[in-house]
């Protein structure tokens, strides 16, 4: 008997499944480095904000619209908050039912202990 059609059929019926996990892993990769690099930029204009002491919401603004950040603002006495979200569309999200902008990373500072965390 010939055994070459088999292997073959075993492919093509498999094959779909490979494609769906390889599509998969692809759109949670590329949510982790939208993450990553929207962690990073918050941090970093909390930083600037506290290092340099600013206060006006509408400087801060200034700042965080100079580095392409969709964000907003809370300033409660001596304590700074900034939340940004992403609304990039990921490849994949129809497929895998993926929201755009369920990327949402907040970050607290203190002016006087310039002390920055997520929260």
């Amino acid at each position: 008997m010939n055994k070459h059609g088999q292997s073959l059929i075993i492919f093509v019926l498999m094959l779909p499944i490979i494609v769906f996990f390889i599509a998969y892993f692809i759109s949670l990769s590329l949510i982790s480095l939208e993450n990553n690099r929207l962690k990073e930029i918050v941090k970093d204009n909390i930083e600037i904000v506290v290092n340099k002491d600013i206060r006006d919401i509408e400087k801060i603004e200034d700042v965080i619209e100079n580095n392409n950040l969709n964000a907003t603002v809370t300033i409660n006495n001596d304590d700074i908050k900034i939340t940004a979200r992403s609304n990039k569309k990921i490849v994949f999200n129809n497929i895998f039912k993926i929201k755009e902008n369920d990327i949402e990373i907040s970050f607290c500072a203190n002016y006087q202990t310039k002390r920055i965390e997520r929260c």
